[in-house]
C-alpha cells in the first residue's frame, strides 16, 4: 500500500462516465492529465459554487481525514 495515499469517504460523489469525461472541455482533461496521469474525475456536490475556495482551489467535506485528527489529539 503506498503511504502517500489514505482511503477517505467522500459523501455526495460519483465517478463520471467516459461519456461524462469526453463531454467535458477538452483542455481541462488535457491539464488533469498532465499534472497528474492517475485520478478519477468526481462529480462532486457544489451547490451555487460553494465549494470553490479561491483561484484554482476546492473545499469538499469530508469524512474520516486522519491529519486533522492527529492534529486534535497532539495540540498542533
Amino acid at each position: 500500500m503506498e503511504t502517500d495515499h489514505m482511503t477517505v469517504f467522500v459523501p455526495g460523489v460519483r465517478p463520471l462516465t467516459q461519456v461524462e469525461v469526453s463531454e467535458l472541455p477538452k483542455l481541462s482533461v488535457r491539464l488533469a492529465e498532465a499534472s497528474n496521469p492517475k485520478g478519477v474525475w468526481l462529480d462532486v456536490p457544489c451547490p451555487e459554487h460553494t465549494c470553490l475556495s479561491g483561484e484554482d482551489r476546492i473545499s469538499l467535506p469530508i469524512t474520516g481525514a486522519p491529519e486533522k485528527r492527529q492534529k486534535e489529539k497532539t495540540g498542533s
